[in-house]
């Protein structure tokens, strides 16, 4: 049985199971370097070095033999938490490729409800950070805002805000995940950055900031407090990093 270990990235992920489909010996699992829960010992480790004619080949096979919409659904599983996600991916594509762009509608098939419903996570997540996200005003130059999110959906958020602060530039830091989407008023990328940047950052106070706590106090209506729903509509562990608490 042999166990890929791919490089964390998603050209890495489609080389290994392009490797996967084309292995004689079953395959036991895929992992990412950085996943410190693969069974090491229980099978043939075999190194995967990324090849961009192979992830090409696959991503064209997916687009062409499926469709678009499956190739942005695994991209969403990739960046999800999901225990062994490399190898939801490729059962499901297993699946997938003999089902063609009708697969779509075969949730009755535990893999391709899987990776419906993990999708259904990460977009939900993705669109709850669209409205819990607050920003820093820093030294009057750009936007800061930390987060530590689930699943890595940092890059999911860049179009949204974007549109939204097209004219200013700023910065959605992933905290737990040392990577940033970092938006110059032109385009935006994703670099790494570190905890010591959100450790000068998160105490960094600015006018607007004290404006918001002033006017959120001032509608607050103490004796209507409600800390359950309060958390069912806003995770706590997203707390510290919004300015209302």
């Amino acid at each position: 049985m042999k166990i890929l270990i791919y490089d964390d990235t998603f050209e890495g992920l489609l080389t290994a199971i392009y490797d996967g489909f084309y292995s004689k010996e079953p395959l036991a699992s895929i992992y990412g370097k950085s996943e410190s829960n693969a069974p090491l010992f229980l099978g043939e480790i075999l190194e995967v070095i990324t090849d961009k004619d192979k992830f090409k080949k696959v991503r064209y096979s997916i687009i062409n033999k499926i469709d678009f919409v499956a190739l942005k659904k695994i991209y969403m599983v990739y960046l999800s938490t999901e225990k062994d996600n490399a190898m939801v991916i490729f059962k499901y594509l297993k699946i997938a490729f003999k089902l063609g762009h009708d697969v779509h509608s075969f949730l009755n098939v535990c893999e391709i409800r899987l990776v419906d419903d993990i999708n259904r996570r990460v977009t939900m997540e993705c669109h709850r950070f669209e409205g819990f996200i607050r920003f820093n005003y820093i030294d009057k130059t750009f936007l800061y805002s930390s987060i530590e999110p689930d699943n890595d959906i940092v890059e999911l958020l860049g179009d949204h805000f974007k549109n939204r602060f097209s004219r200013e530039y700023f910065i959605i830091h992933d905290v737990s995940r040392e990577k940033a989407l970092i938006y110059n008023g032109i385009s935006y990328e994703i670099i790494s950055m570190d905890t010591d940047i959100y450790q000068k950052l998160k105490s960094h106070k600015d006018e607007y900031a004290n404006l918001w706590k002033a006017y959120f106090k001032s509608t607050t209506i103490q004796e209507r407090t409600n800390i359950k729903l309060q958390c069912r509509m806003m995770p706590k562990r997203y707390w510290k990093h919004i300015l209302e608490t």
